[in-house]
């Protein structure tokens, strides 16, 4: 081998290995509407996506509320051509036909109209947010305490203040840190219907209702032989709301819940219990989770199954 092959072959691998040694280039970030202040930093995890139909001559929802850095999904539901563009001609989708879509992603706080050039007459709005309270996932009641979730584009550990209004103005009722994947949750305890919002640095979320009922919960209990039947119904009626039966257990050291479901249309609701011991029961009307409690019924029971004597 010659003195110079072997010289062009040490270069080349120098070449090579610097190439693998270097820095990769950052990805380029994607555009940004123009006139909007540029989103915090946050975590990929804390992104969503929001979906908007393209009607036959409407969007649907016009209106919708983002985070900062989610992305919009708008999909063609109908069998006209359509368009997405932006009234500042920040983006244009080009025509869209039937079943296809488009997509874009919002990374600055802000109002961003737009409309259908083929049907001017088509017209929404993404308006993106630095904070977002999730809607209440059902009523509460008054006097119980309440969690409210949301997302928010700040920094990890960022303190986010709860402000309430039940009809005398805002105020802050609640505080929480923002998580590592961004987002919050604060407990609140209203004593009647309020709107919510999150606030940090003079920014506010879009406000959330969260409606508050005082229900009631009727509970009564027989036996049927081996099997104890606990009915309940709840006024105002609340079908398909779930409640809960709870049972007084001693390996417990109190209430533990032993069985879930859902009323009925007529806002009632029957468990049935395999069992020849005495029951101490009471039903709870809760969130959707099961846990957070809204209405409690007195305690009903019976008691055990008679013993049979010999004759």
């Amino acid at each position: 081998m010659s003195p110079a092959f072997t010289a062009f072959v040490a270069a080349g691998a120098l070449i090579v290995a610097a190439a693998l040694w270097s820095s990769p280039s950052a990805p380029a970030a994607p555009a940004s509407i123009s006139g909007r202040t540029a989103a915090p930093q946050r975590p990929a995890t804390a992104t969503a996506t929001a979906t908007v139909s393209i009607e036959f001559n409407a969007f649907s929802p016009a209106h919708v509320d983002v985070l900062a850095g989610d992305t919009v999904r708008w999909r063609n539901d109908s069998v006209r051509t359509h368009t997405v563009t932006a009234v500042d001609r920040a983006f244009d989708s080009g025509p869209i036909s039937g079943d296809e879509g488009f997509a874009r992603r919002l990374e600055g706080d802000g109002a961003v109209a737009y409309y259908c050039r083929l049907h001017p007459s088509m017209r929404g709005e993404i308006d993106a947010h630095t904070l977002l309270l999730d809607e209440p996932a059902g009523p509460g009641a008054p006097g119980h305490a309440f969690p409210l979730r949301g997302r928010a584009a700040l920094p990890t550990g960022t303190e986010v203040s709860i402000e309430g209004d039940d009809g005398g103005g805002y105020a802050p009722v609640a505080r929480a840190l923002v998580a590592d994947d961004g987002s919050f949750s604060a407990s609140v305890t209203p004593t009647t219907t309020t709107e919510y919002r999150a606030v940090r640095a003079g920014r506010a979320s879009p406000e959330v209702r969260l409606v508050v009922v005082d229900h009631a919960v009727l509970a009564s209990a027989e036996r049927l032989g081996r099997r104890v039947v606990v009915r309940a119904r709840v006024r105002p009626a609340a079908p398909g709301a779930t409640v809960v039966l709870q049972l007084r257990l001693r390996d417990r050291f109190g209430w533990w819940p032993v069985r879930r479901g859902r009323l009925d249309g007529a806002s009632r609701a029957r468990f049935a219990l395999s069992t020849g011991r005495a029951v101490r029961a009471r039903v709870r009307l809760t969130l959707p989770d099961g846990a957070t409690a809204l209405a409690t019924s007195s305690v009903v029971g019976v008691g055990p199954l008679p013993r049979r004597h010999g004759g």
